[in-house]
């Protein structure tokens, strides 16, 4: 058992220093996700090979768990292996985060002007309608500036997956020193 908390600390401390290393390098931390994603979907034509030999052997496999299978390490190898696939799947998720802060931008300046027609009404609730119209303008700017300059949203993904990874190395080495 002491073996094993030593990996959970090692691994712990690990993803905290790797969390940092994302916030230093957010925009190089970005442009792995491609790569990322490339891995996963090896990692799932492995794992769903292993799930498809488990069921067939109870006698439930079928062909589309294999061939899904197949496609994933065969997409998973493409993408690993050629970074214009890479650069693709990157420029797309910038720009998906930026058509987000978009549309999210604008649903709240949506809502903001809902909360003004309720306090004119007399109801306490929409009292802050000004707020949230200010902060749906910022989030819709936000959204633009990711549109004219990627640069920001590959930055702002970036800083979260640092944040998120030290938080889940903090995670680990708390779970592994106290269990």
């Amino acid at each position: 058992m002491k073996v094993l908390k030593i990996i959970g600390v090692a691994i712990g401390i690990a993803l905290v220093v790797g969390g940092i290393y994302c916030l230093i390098t957010p925009v190089e931390t970005f442009g792995a996700l491609g790569w990322l994603i490339g891995f996963i979907m090896m990692v799932e034509g492995v794992s769903s090979v292993f799930t498809w030999n488990e069921r067939r052997r109870i006698g439930f496999a079928d062909g589309w768990t294999l061939a899904g299978a197949i496609i994933s390490i065969i997409l998973g190898a493409f993408v690993i292996g050629s970074m214009a696939i890479q650069f693709a799947i990157d420029a797309f998720l910038a720009y998906l985060v930026a058509f987000w802060l978009v549309l999210s931008g604008v649903a709240r300046i949506v809502a903001a002007f809902s909360l003004r027609k309720i306090q004119r009404a007399g109801n306490d609730v929409g009292t802050n309608w000004v707020l949230l119209l200010l902060l749906g303008a910022l989030i819709v700017a936000m959204g633009v500036a990711c549109f004219l300059h990627p640069a920001f949203a590959m930055a702002g993904v970036g800083i979260i997956l640092g944040i998120a990874v030290i938080i889940t190395g903090c995670s680990i080495v708390v779970t592994s020193v106290t269990s």
